[in-house]
Order: C-alpha cells, then sequence, then structure tokens
C-alpha cells in the first residue's frame, strides 16, 4: 500500500480558515456508498518499527507532562505552513510525536506573559490530540462523519465507534498521536484508525453548545460538564473555554495565545473543537527525540 501522498489533492485543504468561519457539512452514514470501492493507502504502516514508534511517543508525552513551561519552551522548535494531514505525513518521516493538548496546556497557562505571547505562540496551533464527537443528544451509531467543502470539492474523515460506545450520547472520543493513522481511502475521503482500543478516551458530558467555561478533564484538558458561567477571566481560573461545531466533528484540537479578543479576552484557556481538521498551521519538534508540536 503507498502512504499519503502530499499532492495537489491536499492543496485544498491548505489554505488557513478563519476562525469561525466555516461549518459542517451534515452527511449521512451511508453517504460514501456513491463512491467504488478503492485500494486503501495508509499513511503509516503498522510494523515493529511503528509498534516501538508508538511505545516511545507514550513515554514521550509522560516526560514532558512532568516538565515546567520554561523547559518545554527550550526544547521545542516550530515549523510554519503544514495542514494536519501534512504535520502526520512530518511526524511520520521524522520519528516523531505532535504535542498533545495537555502539554500546550501547560505552555499557555503557566508560562510569563513576556515569553509565551511572542513567537512561537502568535498564532493558533494544532495539538496532537484528536477529539470525535457527534452532534448534541445524537448517540453514537456504527460511523461518525466529518466533512467539508474547500474550493467547490468536498473532503471526509470517518471513524468506525468500536461497539462499547455506540449509543452513547453527549460525550466525545480523545486519541493521542500516534495512537490513531489516518488512512487515504480515495477520491478526498480519510478514515481514522485506532489499533488498540484502550487507547480511546471517553469524554462524558461534553458540551452540547460553544462558549462556555467548563472544569476539563484531567488528563486531556478538554473541557466537560456544564458550563459554570458565561463569562469568566480565564487567567483566574482552572477552567476551559470550548468552541465546538452543531454538528458531528473529527480533527485535532486547536489553541492560541491571543490576548487582543473583544474586551481583552485573554484566548489562551479556550479550546477549539471545530475547524482543525482543514486549516494550515505548521509543526515543530525537539532534537531527535519523538516530540512534535503542531503550530505557526
Amino acid at each position: 500500500m503507498k502512504r499519503l501522498a502530499m499532492g495537489s489533492r491536499l492543496e485544498a485543504v491548505s489554505d488557513r480558515p478563519k476562525a469561525y468561519g466555516i461549518e459542517p457539512i451534515t452527511v449521512a452514514n451511508n453517504r460514501f456508498g456513491r463512491y467504488k470501492k478503492e485500494e486503501v493507502q495508509e499513511v503509516r504502516k503498522p510494523s515493529v518499527t511503528a509498534q516501538s514508534y508508538v511505545e516511545r511517543a507514550r513515554r514521550t508525552r509522560q516526560m514532558l507532562r512532568s516538565m515546567t513551561a520554561e523547559q518545554l519552551l527550550q526544547i521545542i522548535e516550530f515549523h510554519v505552513g503544514l495542514n494536519f494531514f501534512e504535520a502526520l505525513e512530518l511526524a511520520r518521516k521524522e520519528d516523531k510525536m505532535i504535542v498533545p493538548n495537555s502539554i500546550h496546556d501547560i505552555l499557555l497557562t503557566e508560562s510569563k506573559d513576556g515569553i509565551i505571547l511572542g513567537k512561537p505562540y502568535s498564532s493558533f496551533k494544532l495539538t496532537g490530540t484528536l477529539v470525535i464527537y457527534e452532534e448534541p443528544d445524537k448517540p453514537f451509531g456504527e460511523l461518525v462523519v466529518f466533512n467539508w467543502d474547500r474550493f467547490g470539492s468536498e473532503y471526509f474523515l470517518s471513524f468506525l465507534v468500536p461497539k462499547q460506545f455506540q449509543g452513547k450520547s453527549n460525550c466525545a472520543f480523545a486519541i493521542e498521536h500516534p495512537d490513531f493513522e489516518v488512512v487515504d481511502l480515495g477520491n478526498n475521503r480519510y478514515d481514522i484508525r485506532v489499533s488498540d482500543e484502550t487507547n480511546i478516551r471517553l469524554i462524558g458530558q461534553f458540551p452540547r453548545t460553544s462558549y462556555g467555561w467548563h472544569i476539563p478533564d484531567t488528563e486531556t484538558k478538554i473541557p466537560q460538564g456544564v458550563p459554570l458561567r458565561i463569562f469568566k477571566e480565564a487567567w483566574r481560573s482552572e477552567e476551559r473555554y470550548l468552541l465546538r461545531v452543531d454538528g458531528a466533528y473529527i480533527g485535532p484540537l486547536v489553541r492560541d495565545a491571543d490576548i487582543g479578543g473583544p474586551g481583552g479576552t485573554d484566548k489562551r484557556r479556550y479550546i477549539y473543537a471545530h475547524y482543525g481538521s482543514y486549516g494550515r498551521f505548521g509543526v515543530g519538534h525537539f532534537g531527535a527525540a519523538v516530540v512534535s508540536v503542531v503550530g505557526s
């Protein structure tokens, strides 16, 4: 099987969207039926080397979580101009791990303003934490599909829901890179696959609406539970602010360090779970370790 080609079909998803400018298109689970069956092309082939890569990445995540924001800033390098697919491919080629949302959270919330608000946190950052959710109150079925339209072409991401999660509603799945693979099915269709279902973290009481402050999940820092308040000075609490789409979504979480929003809003505690699949951001890494961080 061929690995994901970073050619012309990704150009349609490579421009950077506005923060709130693009909404997903609802599709039925059988939408793929109009396409002919094609040969599967995997982003990364499973192998003994790949398994070692995953294990090393897990150890690296634990190591990063024990470090301070200042230490993390010293070892993480940033590169610009990559979308989600390109970031995954570069991480595969260089044997690296895309830094998860929880590590970005340390960087954004525990660093001194003078350090964190300059480069590399001068714009939106993709993370290595993939989130999957359905529209509010809709139970998970066998398949979740998220799609978007770029320059007249439709792109699809799908995820086959494990049986033990089917029927659950108002929750989300969180999967850390590289515990998932993106498989190119052809015709702008991509499938998210997880070899070990124990790597899927269920986020209960995932918020049904945007624009609310929530207590985050301890491991992933994804907001959950009922909104605690409508407006809050984020830098004074442990709460996180969520933005999501009204329908289903599959894609990486996005972080920001902007403090110039309405009313001087500090967005370092904002969690964007609505447009990471199709934005152009970038990727970074440090040394020869297995760590990479997406951002520009």
